[in-house]
């Protein structure tokens, strides 16, 4: 009697049959084919919107920084390498350096300032109006920065 009972039990254990777990799996291998794409697009977003605010928060610091040192900054950038430098326009002294290309965090595809430098003066005006585009793939952001240190992303 207890061996039956036993025989019994061992026969109706619960669980998943192979094809039921290989229909899971194909389910979800497809779920994830469709998600794929719109997650990297995101993610290049968010690249793309992140490289903005820190260019723009730079470019409010370096007018900052041409008050509080009392002398003017120069603003360098280099569009291949996708890198800009703050440096102290008398001696030449660099107060900073940023790269945002492919071997930073941010991986833009393009970085362009026009013009390629401007110089930032004590009294908060710059030599001229700043319009800088950060991008990769198909999707770009413009920041602009007037003679008078106004700095800010265009929608």
């Amino acid at each position: 009697m207890v061996q039956e009972i036993r025989g019994k039990a061992s026969r109706d254990r619960g669980g998943f049959s192979l094809p039921e777990l290989l229909i899971v799996v194909v389910v979800l291998g497809i779920l994830a084919t469709i998600a794929t794409p719109a997650i990297a697009r995101t993610i290049q977003h968010q690249r793309v919107n992140r490289a903005a605010a820190i260019v723009s928060a730079d470019l409010q610091n370096v007018f900052a920084m041409a008050g509080r040192q009392r002398a003017p900054v120069h603003l360098a950038s280099d569009a291949t390498a996708k890198t800009y430098t703050f440096s102290d326009r008398k001696t030449g002294a660099i107060l900073q350096t940023r790269n945002l290309g492919r071997s930073s965090e941010y991986q833009l595809g393009t970085l362009t300032f026009v013009p390629a430098s401007v110089d930032m003066f004590p009294n908060g005006i710059s030599s001229s109006a700043l319009k800088v585009t950060v991008g990769t793939g198909g999707y770009s952001r413009t920041i602009t920065a007037s003679t008078a240190g106004f700095v800010r992303v265009v929608p």
